[in-house]
């Protein structure tokens, strides 16, 4: 794989479908403390996340995803969309969980408890503005990276958020992520830096940082 061979594209209905098992463990990958202290482990997240995948306007939606592709192999993923969509996609996917329960995809417990360190984890995101694009996920898979799959969806994402008219691109990313230098040397800045005390000593979590570029 070469930066040249690398192509971005919307998802079309196949590679949604035949990429599907391959998000969730891309989603873990970009904060595995944060996402195993709420799903309790991949299990859980790797069922909601296929959920989410092939429901529009939710959190981990295909619709709000840009696939970096290298022939018939996924090299990257990036999720994002406008600032306040953040916490309606979320609402959906809430709202999806009468369905999953009866399909007998999780369980009450599972999705109650998910719902209560959700809630705690959440505190550690910084509320997100109207006037700018959200940037909720970036990741390539570990073989992939250090090829130029993740800057190109990451200037693809700045670009478009530019022409329409956003203010600046956010994202949150914990402290300890190599992802933070590669953000910061792709024009990115610290704007905040939240920390739970309880989570930091009960669960081994770094700060949470928001990051943004002016566009």
């Amino acid at each position: 794989m070469t930066a040249k061979s690398i192509q971005l594209s919307q998802p079309t209905p196949d590679q949604a479908a035949r990429f599907a098992p391959l998000i969730a463990e891309l989603i873990w990958a970009t904060g595995p403390v944060s996402y195993g202290y709420q799903f309790g482990g991949q299990g859980l997240l790797a069922r909601i996340v296929a959920a989410s995948w092939r429901a529009p306007d939710t959190l981990f939606a295909a619709s709000a995803a840009t696939l970096a592709t290298d022939g018939d192999k996924l090299v990257g993923l990036e999720l994002g969309f406008a600032g306040p969509n953040f916490y309606v996609f979320k609402n959906n996917l809430v709202g999806l969980a009468g369905d999953l329960i009866s399909r007998g995809v999780v369980t009450f417990a599972e999705l109650k408890g998910l719902a209560e360190r959700a809630e705690q984890a959440s505190y550690l995101n910084a509320h997100v503005p109207e006037d700018v694009y959200y940037l909720h996920a970036l990741s390539t898979p570990e073989r992939h990276r250090g090829k130029g799959a993740g800057r190109q969806l990451l200037q693809a994402a700045i670009g478009r958020a530019r022409a329409e008219g956003y203010r600046e691109l956010q994202l949150d990313v914990l402290a300890d992520n190599l992802a933070v230098g590669f953000y910061q040397a792709n024009g990115l800045r610290i704007l905040s830096e939240t920390r739970s005390p309880e989570l930091s000593r009960e669960h081994g979590f770094p700060s949470e940082y928001r990051m943004a570029v002016t566009l």
